[in-house]
């Protein structure tokens, strides 16, 4: 039941986005026979979070999280995607990097902790959410139910870097209503798809506007006209198209000031096309964050991985994660540290995992339990 035992057991357990209630229900298993203190938050029927607490009754409150839930496995394997074999000192399965070496790094140090007889610093409580893949669902109901601690490690895989801040990411539909007529009297309609055109022009305009505002670490904030769609036929004036945007966001960068821009974007087009109607649809949206690098988490992040035989580097994310709705959400500082390449490894035939690495991780965990 350390974190290679576990890891082996889950990656065997497949928990594509949608179906996590097996491997939810195996760690809650575990955590029990741990001897933590285990309940569950059912974000969907059969899509349950496991918290399983370990209490000091003293200290700061430490809380360890990560996904439960993985991409689908797709095609291009040479291995069993849920096989958890093991070659040339790396472990195979879908699930292996992104995130449940993470998960059981985590589990693997309370279990090995426990087993010495030893005592965190403060109260633990170890979180495996549902639904990162797709909508970050398992998170964002912790923190509407009311998540507490004083500290938040998110294991994803940072290749053993200690990542201070990510970028956030937007998503969001604009629905452009016109009015149909036969294309051979096209002035008698309202053409939609041109209309559409139009507002992606002013978008693009906008996103070279973005490339002025720069972040220290991140550089420039990127708008993305990703996808238009419209129309039924090439002898029809259409009345509907749609727009897809992603703009990814820097830490200080808001939801509201992204709609801002939007209905900015839409009113100048409005300006010469009174008829105009567009509605703008949000889709899922993950917040940036950032922790000043002299921050107490930092400084005891540093000391673990020092402690566990590791340079304590830092970097940042370009990718989007659920550390922003924790520091947002519920105001818990985070930071971002867990085995595995995420550009290497992650969401890829056979996906793999360092194992080496796998119980570095471990020990970086134990060290910052016991130590605070």
């Amino acid at each position: 039941m350390e974190a290679r035992g576990i890891l082996e057991r889950l990656v065997r357990i497949p928990s594509q986005t949608g179906h996590e209630q097996a491997a939810a229900e195996a760690l809650a298993g575990w955590c029990r026979e741990a001897g933590l203190e285990v309940s569950t938050q059912e974000v969907e029927p059969g899509r349950p979070n496991v918290l399983a607490t370990w209490r000091a009754g003293r200290g700061q409150r430490l809380l360890l999280t990560g996904h439960i839930d993985t991409v689908p496995v797709g095609e291009g394997w040479t291995r069993d995607p849920h096989g958890a074999e093991t070659a040339g000192g790396r472990l195979y399965g879908r699930g292996a990097c992104d995130m449940k070496g993470g998960l059981a790094a985590m589990l693997g140090a309370i279990v090995a902790l426990r087993a010495r007889g030893e005592q965190p610093a403060g109260d633990v409580t170890l979180a495996a959410a549902v639904g990162e893949e797709e909508d970050s669902a398992g998170t964002r109901a912790m923190v509407k139910r009311g998540i507490k601690a004083d500290r938040a490690v998110l294991s994803e895989p940072t290749a053993m870097h200690l990542v201070l801040a990510n970028r956030g990411l937007l998503n969001y539909r604009i629905v452009v209503k016109g009015a149909s007529v036969h294309a051979s009297a096209p002035a008698l309609g309202r053409n939609a798809v041109t209309a559409a055109a139009r507002i992606a022009l002013e978008l693009e305009a906008t996103g070279s506007e973005l490339s002025q505002r720069s972040h220290p670490v991140f550089g420039p904030p990127s708008l993305t006209v990703g996808t238009m769609h419209g129309g039924t036929r090439p002898y029809v004036v259409p009345d509907r198209c749609e727009i897809e945007v992603d703009r990814r966001l820097n830490p200080g960068e808001s939801a509201e000031q992204v709609v801002g821009e939007l209905q900015d974007a839409i009113a100048r087009v409005k300006g010469s096309l009174p008829w105009l109607e567009a509605e703008i649809i949000a889709g899922p949206d993950y917040i940036p964050f950032e922790i000043p690098p002299d921050h107490g988490l930092v400084r005891s992040m540093s000391k673990a991985m020092e402690a566990a035989g590791l340079p304590p580097r830092t970097s940042s994310w370009r990718a989007a994660s659920d550390a922003g709705f924790l520091v947002h959400g519920a105001g818990i500082p985070c930071v971002l540290f867990g085995p595995g390449d995420i550009e290497q490894a992650a969401h890829r035939p056979d996906e793999w995992i360092d194992l080496e690495d796998l119980d570095a991780a471990q020990r970086v965990f134990e060290h910052l339990m016991l130590n605070g």
